[in-house]
């Protein structure tokens, strides 16, 4: 995705304003390294979510722009942000081959099938029309919609209630632990999905490693049977 959005980026900055491609590499490169330093330094907890989350998506957008060497600004630089977030990302396709069959698995087995993402609604509704999964999911839940970061339980206790279902009938499968930490601490069922076999150990809360997704369906069925469903 961020190769793919980072071409498609400089696409459309240099349709839009002219200029040298290599010039506005240059200034995504530098502002996406700002962009990830402020991430890691931003207060959390000092105000909502999304609060913070625009004003670093339109501060990330400036500061291209500034390395660009154009003058112009956006009336709305929020909005600005989360409308350009959406059309770049919805022009890539960054899906793993082995995610539409197992969706497809799942729901074939009557479950429900959820994205739970740390994105923004722009960025995860780009991400997941670019790869042409919509269609294969009962909802998607994202930072905006959470107002908190997937790092946090707050992300994940309102979800359940929000599905109709009890924690322990949620799994949800990531490849990051410090994701499947919280929600194992809100009652999910923690999967972890190590393509790259990265983690030597399993911790506690870590229910079963997958290497890949094409298990992931029997492994649902089989904790659906155990739980009388």
């Amino acid at each position: 995705m961020r190769v793919g959005y980072r071409d498609r980026l400089v696409d459309l900055l240099v349709a839009r304003f002219g200029g040298n491609r290599e010039v506005w590499f240059a200034a995504h490169d530098t502002a996406y390294d700002a962009y990830v330093r402020r991430v890691d330094e931003v207060d959390w907890d000092a105000e909502p979510w999304a609060h913070v989350v625009d004003r670093l998506d339109a501060d990330h957008y400036r500061t291209i722009l500034e390395g660009a060497g154009v003058s112009w600004r956006p009336d709305d630089p929020q909005s600005f942000a989360r409308d350009l977030e959406f059309r770049l990302m919805s022009t890539v396709d960054a899906r793993c081959p082995d995610a539409r069959p197992a969706l497809a698995r799942l729901r074939e087995s009557g479950h429900r099938v959820y994205v739970a993402t740390g994105a923004s609604d722009a960025n995860a509704r780009g991400a997941l029309t670019g790869a042409g999964l919509p269609d294969a999911l009962h909802g998607v839940f994202t930072g905006t919609s959470q107002n908190a970061r997937k790092s946090r339980t707050t992300y994940w206790t309102p979800i359940p209630e929000r599905i109709g279902a009890r924690p322990s009938e949620c799994v949800f499968v990531d490849d990051r632990l410090d994701y499947l930490e919280p929600a194992a601490a809100s009652g999910f069922v923690a999967l972890l999905l190590d393509r790259s076999r990265r983690n030597p150990t399993t911790p506690s809360f870590v229910r079963a490693t997958l290497r890949n997704l094409a298990g992931l369906a029997h492994y649902v069925d089989v904790l659906a049977t155990e739980l009388g469903g």
